[in-house]
């Protein structure tokens, strides 16, 4: 059988004054003739090298805008063979038209994966790569929609306080995060920060747990720094296929270990469990990590439906024998949430029911959750994989000068619609967002109540000196050295100064 079969019709535009050139085009099921949405299309150079890549749209079309030269496109999508054109050329100015019929010939990742091939190198060998291309096609799709701003998410968060065995403590603490480009799992480390430093950083007082989203899964440096096994699944997994991954042999610093499942049969991605290794002051916590679920939604684009990251809270015990101290687990901080309705710019619903925004719409703004203990920082709404236990009092570890103020210091006196540079003035956070999100996290959840008309109604607007820059994203812009203060008005205040539509509130940013 081939591998596909595809209809090649070149044509070039005749104005000749196209200010760049371009590949425009359409992707078709050769079998039901449908188009095929939701599928990454590339450029690639004379080298291999991906130039360019863009996703094919709900009518299966995309367009790839390139410097003039050389091309193969490639198309692939998730659980079917990849397709690789013939040469083409791209012309300075002109604009091809590409239309391809391709065969839907499945990956039988069942047949080609053979279980315990482990490998550093997931090129490695050929089971190993099967499985990997697969998954590294989802986790760039996910990488992809997580940065598309037309999508206009309401996500469903919560914390909780769970015993060391797992029982919950208390009920959990659960509020709405809408608006655009909501992206419910994001590291703030780099993928070399990671490498260099760990997924766990910290000193005596607080550590902060890092988790991977799919850019780091994804990275050179996350590649570099483990060994990759294949697994079939059992129990709870069956049917599913898993990249097991585990830090490289002589890598010391904090890190994790996991598995990524996809489908046997269809290789769609299916979620990713994972642990982490090698806590600080050896802390041994088993159940220390992370639950992250994927789901393709109709419009063929990639999201993170579910998500929970779980970080250990510990306490000093007496070793025996007069041997001193350990650390001992005495209970977890959980921090997650869900996805509940998406939709795009235009309406249209890709993920969930119009009534879920309906009722969310209709209910008054929910509270913000309680304020965490003490020594406990808490996460971003947005899903950012960090956050610090209590920890048991040690020195910090070797190598690590980052020193951060606890919340014991920070509480107290302090305005809670305030903060003022001297309880940032020690802290290593790199911009107003990263200060936001350390000190009063609670200021970037919206508030105000969800317009269908008007989907940033609600969403927390940004005031630099007094002139407005948009939504929250934009504290990421301004460097923390500049802040002197910031300030948060609620939305009653926040439209009697500014007018109608602030109705999530108000971050002033006051600079030096």
């Amino acid at each position: 059988m081939r591998v596909a079969a595809v209809l090649l019709i070149a044509a070039w535009s005749a104005t000749g004054s196209v200010a760049a050139q371009a590949v425009r085009g359409q992707l078709i099921d050769s079998v039901s003739r449908a188009p095929l949405p939701g599928a990454f299309v590339t450029l690639v150079d004379e080298q291999g090298v991906e130039r360019v890549r863009a996703m094919t749209n709900t009518a299966g079309e995309f367009v790839l805008s390139a410097p003039a030269g050389a091309y193969r496109l490639r198309s692939k999508r998730i659980g079917f063979r990849s397709y690789l054109s013939s040469p083409l050329t791209l012309r300075s100015g002109e604009t091809m038209s590409f239309s391809a019929t391709v065969a839907p010939i499945p990956v039988a990742l069942s047949q080609v994966v053979v279980e315990g091939q482990r490998q550093c190198d997931v090129a490695g060998g050929a089971s190993l790569a099967a499985l990997w291309d697969e998954i590294r096609e989802a986790l760039a799709e996910v990488s992809w929609t997580s940065r598309d701003p037309g999508y206009w998410y309401d996500l469903r968060d919560f914390t909780r306080e769970v015993s060391a065995s797992g029982q919950p403590r208390g009920p959990d603490s659960t509020w709405h995060d809408v608006g655009f480009s909501r992206v419910p799992i994001k590291t703030v480390a780099t993928p070399e920060q990671l490498e260099r430093e760990g997924f766990v950083i910290g000193n005596e007082s607080n550590w902060t747990y890092r988790g991977p989203d799919a850019d780091v899964l994804l990275s050179d440096a996350f590649l570099r720094t483990h060994c990759f096994e294949t697994k079939s699944g059992h129990g709870e997994t069956d049917g599913l296929i898993g990249l097991a991954f585990t830090p490289a042999r002589g890598r010391t610093l904090p890190d994790i270990a996991g598995t990524i499942w996809v489908d046997g049969k269809t290789a769609q991605l299916h979620h990713l469990d994972y642990t982490y290794t090698r806590l600080p002051q050896e802390l041994v916590a088993p159940r220390a990590g992370g639950h992250i679920e994927f789901l393709r939604v109709p419009s063929g684009a990639w999201i993170v439906r579910d998500w929970v990251i779980r970080m250990p809270r510990s306490k000093m015990v007496e070793r025996p024998m007069a041997m001193g101290q350990r650390p001992e687990v005495v209970g977890f901080h959980e921090e997650g949430g869900s996805v509940v309705f998406i939709k795009t710019r235009s309406g249209t619903v890709v993920y969930g029911t119009e009534p879920a925004v309906t009722a969310v719409a209709s209910a008054p703004p929910a509270a913000a959750p309680a304020e965490a203990p003490a020594a406990t920082q808490t996460v971003a709404p947005t899903g950012t994989v960090v956050s610090a236990p209590t920890p048991p009092p040690a020195a910090a570890p070797a190598g690590d000068s980052t020193r951060r103020p606890t919340r014991s210091n920070r509480g107290g006196a302090h305005n809670p619609n305030v903060l003022e540079g001297d309880e940032f003035e020690r802290s290593t956070a790199l911009d107003a967002y990263a200060l936001v999100q350390e000190f009063r996290p609670n200021w970037l959840r919206s508030r105000g109540v969800i317009s269908i008309r008007d989907q940033s109604a609600g969403e927390v607007k940004v005031y630099l000196n007094g002139v407005s820059i948009g939504n929250v994203n934009e504290l990421r812009q301004i460097r923390s050295d500049n802040v002197r203060e910031l300030r948060f008005l609620g939305a009653a205040e926040a439209q009697q100064r500014y007018g109608v539509g602030h109705g999530g509130g108000v971050i002033e940013v006051l600079t030096k």
